[in-house]
């Protein structure tokens, strides 16, 4: 099993364990199964619940922060499916996903040297300058 499961199955376990979970009526197309059964599924978990680090807590909030509530809960909600436990599967898989998306972090960037052809570009442009300032220039009068 590599790292990133076991992370993804600790992960899993916590949302299953701390995340609340409302029904209600998920409208749309489906006839009488939709007036009559609640389908969708809201999942809200508790950023501050989550099995990871503050710093992975701080890029879940700043990488995911238009589905965070007030109350620092992650929101997600399912409806396509016809049936509560299947949107309640699809809800589940879904948050573990965004969460485990937002907490890669990004290489840092190396720096590397200037190609051939940006010298020859800051070059010619240095030599531009020069030369508009050159031209600039009072010259003196040759008239003494």
């Amino acid at each position: 099993m590599s790292p990133r499961a076991a992370g993804d199955s600790a992960l899993r376990r916590a949302i299953e364990r701390h995340a609340r979970a409302s029904f209600a009526r998920a409208g749309g197309p489906g006839g009488q199964n939709v007036n009559k059964v609640s389908t969708q599924v809201e999942l809200r978990m508790a950023i501050m619940a989550l099995p990871v680090s503050a710093r992975k807590r701080d890029l879940i909030r700043e990488r995911l922060s238009t589905r965070i509530t007030a109350t620092d809960d992650l929101r997600v909600v399912a409806r396509r499916e016809r049936s509560q436990r299947q949107n309640r599967t699809r809800a589940l898989n879904r948050m573990v996903e965004l969460i485990t998306d937002a907490m890669v972090e990004d290489p840092r960037r190396v720096a590397s040297r200037p190609t051939a052809s940006a010298l020859r570009r800051r070059r010619t442009e240095r030599e531009r300058t020069s030369a508009r300032k050159r031209a600039r220039r009072a010259t003196p009068d040759s008239d003494d």
